[in-house]
């Protein structure tokens, strides 16, 4: 007879203790999705450069309109505070410095996505839509296109999109914004 295997899982707040008491570094490269601590990949060259141009694009808007974000956490639940690679925020005048940005804070979520492209689209992306987060982008630099997912619903996005080199596309919350693939991908 097998044995089943109990995981302990956290929450937001024990995962903040834990970093307060010193168990994890805040040099460790981790996030907490859904209950668990989970080591992240190390960030190649690709994905770097990658992450930079997206920055550089979304640096462009104006602050009164977004803030942009890179590599830093988004609070989606009681259980899942992940560290996407670019996030469009609401404007906030404390700069999000009293909490996380939670998911109704969020325009737009960008993951760039080398080796982990299969943990992106399958566990995290799902999350995601079950948060509510309206628009993200996963940029699949395995395949070297963009994929758009829009319309939220508890069950996974209802508007999956692919955008390829040659290709621009525009964030909902920015139509005017338009996002050059061949810049992106490099």
């Amino acid at each position: 007879m097998p044995v089943q295997l109990l995981k302990r899982l956290f929450t937001v707040e024990e995962y903040h203790l834990m970093t307060k008491a010193g168990i994890i570094a805040d040099s460790d490269r981790v996030e907490l999705i859904e209950g668990e601590i989970i080591l992240m990949a190390a960030i190649g060259t690709r994905h770097a450069g990658c992450v930079r141009r997206v920055a550089r694009v979304f640096s462009q808007l104006p602050e009164n309109r977004a803030i942009f974000d890179v590599q830093n956490p988004v609070q989606l639940s009681e259980r899942a505070e992940p560290q996407p690679d670019v996030v469009l925020l609401q404007p906030r005048a404390d700069y999000y410095d009293t909490a996380h940005p939670t998911p109704s804070e969020v325009l737009l979520l960008v993951e760039v996505a080398d080796s982990t492209i299969d943990y992106d689209r399958d566990v995290k992306i799902p999350i995601y839509s079950r948060s509510q987060i309206q628009e993200v982008w996963l940029v699949n630099l395995v395949a070297e296109c963009l994929e758009v997912y829009r319309q939220p619903t508890p069950n996974g996005y209802s508007l999956i999109q692919r955008f390829w080199r040659g290709q621009q596309v525009s964030p909902l919350a920015f139509p005017e914004l338009e996002v050059s693939l061949d810049f992106v991908l490099g």
